[in-house]
C-alpha cells in the first residue's frame, strides 16, 4: 500500500508532499495519485515506508500527458 504523511518536506531548496496532500491540492482522490505512484508513472521518492511526491511531480504527469485538439480546419472528418 502506499501511504504518506500529511506534512509538507522542505529539504534545501527541494520541497516534498505527501499523496495526500498532492490529492487534496488537485481535487484528485486519493487512489488515483496512489496508483500513479504504485505504477511509477509519477516522480516520486521513498523514505522508509513513507513515499513523498516532489512539488510539480503531478503537473509535470498532466504536462505530459496533455491531449491537444486537432486543427482540422478543412471541414473533413
Amino acid at each position: 500500500m502506499v501511504s504518506g504523511s500529511a506534512q509538507m518536506v522542505t529539504t534545501g531548496s527541494s520541497s516534498y508532499e505527501s499523496p495526500t496532500e498532492a490529492a487534496s491540492r488537485l481535487g484528485w482522490p486519493l487512489a488515483r495519485v496512489r496508483k500513479l505512484i504504485r505504477n511509477q508513472q509519477v516522480r516520486h521518492v521513498k523514505v522508509g515506508g513513507i513515499y513523498l511526491l516532489p512539488q510539480g511531480a503531478l503537473e509535470e504527469y498532466l504536462e505530459a500527458h496533455t491531449v491537444e485538439p486537432r486543427t482540422n480546419l478543412s471541414g473533413s472528418r
